[in-house]
């Protein structure tokens, strides 16, 4: 396969300050990086790379100018990367393409036609409504134990509708807003991921309704769980933890007494819990017998799990959320879509803290769709920590210098209200 002009092979070891490395010698999850690209700033990232990889291919269009200017097109030529499978360190490892699609990916093309701040007020109210809509199924089921899913249907299209214009919105609210039911909060939130997945994977809109109306319905058989069980995050005794496993099958009876839901949304709801090595419940299928739709809900419900038994960890950051999710990858989750997940939300994800190079604290606006560590943000604190008057926003893919010269960049995520920040305030 040709590669891009701008891509070329070095040890890591020739590594230079300012090289942008866009693709390793092994899978990116056998490795601790999330994001399929690391730009080289110090020494420390150099001598971390070396303890995985031997070779690395560097990026000369999203290196530093003067890497450009030694290293670029004309002066290195054409560079071919062969999908070919080599072996390193005893491991086999197949090369891939920096920009290569899945086997997942559909032919979709989606462009953001708003931005984060035009489309947060309709995206606000369609949440909005989504959350009555869980509200209203939970009451007509607990007087007459039957589902209905036309006002369920409306809100997923409206919510298809946001995300197909701009993602960032909804994955916004989707971590900052909250109605104080687990329930409902869960059941929108597995819809608006399981929505920016499908997305991200290219699918056609017909299909991310299927997956917006899974996610919203995932765990309707949990309204036959006491809810002191179902919201316990404390550890669960084994009859606890045998009856909460009963949503799933509890969850098919609701679905097909229903008659009007499609099957690809009984799948999801039938295989969430299913796992690619069939340590899964309730059949313990394997790979080859899980819906494509159930393997992203899989990995759209363990992330929702982590982040909600960890919610008040000082030291819990979305960088160790998806480390843990490659952990789980190794042992039941699809790995690949696992990775394909991390590009998709970021490991810097919208609405989150992170901490700048310059020691300013920002928070992250939206994303740069190629330039996924690179995102748009604004920074609310000096480097003393301290309150800017006015925030200012600040588009980190520009590579604009700081007061030092060196490019504004992100050198750690930063826990939940870090610093006493409430991101909530500069938002809803």
């Amino acid at each position: 396969m040709q590669a891009s002009n701008s891509i070329f092979k070095i040890r890591v070891r020739d590594l230079k300050f300012g090289m942008y490395v866009s693709q390793l010698d092994r899978p990116w999850l056998e490795t601790p990086y999330t994001l399929q690209g690391i730009p080289i700033k110090t020494m420390e990232d150099i001598l971390a790379l070396e303890r995985y990889c031997v070779f690395v291919y560097v990026d000369i269009n999203k290196s530093e100018s003067h890497i450009a200017k030694k290293y670029g097109p004309g002066v290195l030529g054409t560079v071919k990367i062969q999908e070919t499978t080599k072996v390193a360190k005893g491991i086999s490892q197949t090369l891939r393409a920096v920009t290569q699609k899945t086997p997942f990916h559909g032919t979709q093309v989606y462009t953001d036609t708003r931005t984060v701040e035009e489309e947060l007020p309709v995206a606000t109210q369609v949440h909005h409504i989504a959350l009555d809509v869980i509200k209203e199924i939970k009451t007509n089921f607990e007087r007459s134990d039957t589902l209905e899913v036309r006002d369920a249907r409306n809100a997923v299209y409206a919510m298809s509708d946001s995300i197909v214009r701009n993602p960032d919105a909804m994955l916004l609210l989707a971590q900052l807003k909250s109605s104080g039911e687990l329930l409902y909060d869960s059941a929108v939130n597995n819809s608006i991921l399981l929505l920016a997945f499908g997305r991200h994977l290219g699918l056609p809109r017909a299909e991310l309704s299927m997956l917006g109306l899974g996610g919203l319905l995932m765990d309707i058989g949990k309204l036959r769980i006491p809810p002191e069980i179902v919201t316990k995050i404390d550890f669960l005794a084994l009859e606890e933890r045998n009856l909460l496993k009963k949503h799933v099958t509890f969850g098919e009876e609701i679905i097909k007494q229903s008659g009007d839901i499609p099957a690809a949304v009984l799948e999801i709801v039938s295989q969430h819990h299913e796992r690619e090595d069939g340590s899964g419940y309730p059949r313990g299928l394997n790979a080859n017998q899980l819906h494509t739709y159930a393997r992203l809900a899989a990995i759209v419900d363990s992330y929702q799990e982590l982040v909600r038994l960890q919610p008040h960890s000082p030291v819990t950051r979305t960088f160790q959320i998806f480390n843990q999710l490659k952990e789980l990858s190794r042992c039941g989750l699809n790995a690949t879509l696992v990775e394909q997940f991390a590009h998709c939300i970021g490991v810097f994800p919208v609405g989150s803290l992170v901490e700048l190079n310059t020691g300013e604290v920002a928070i992250v606006l939206t994303h740069s769709r190629s330039k996924r560590a690179l995102p748009y943000v604004m920074v609310v604190l000096d480097a003393n920590k301290q309150p800017y008057e006015t925030p200012e926003t600040r588009d980190l893919k520009l590579l604009l210098p700081g007061p030092d010269g060196v490019p504004y960049t992100i050198t750690q995520d930063l826990p939940r209200g870090a610093y006493g920040v409430d991101v909530k305030k500069y938002y809803l």
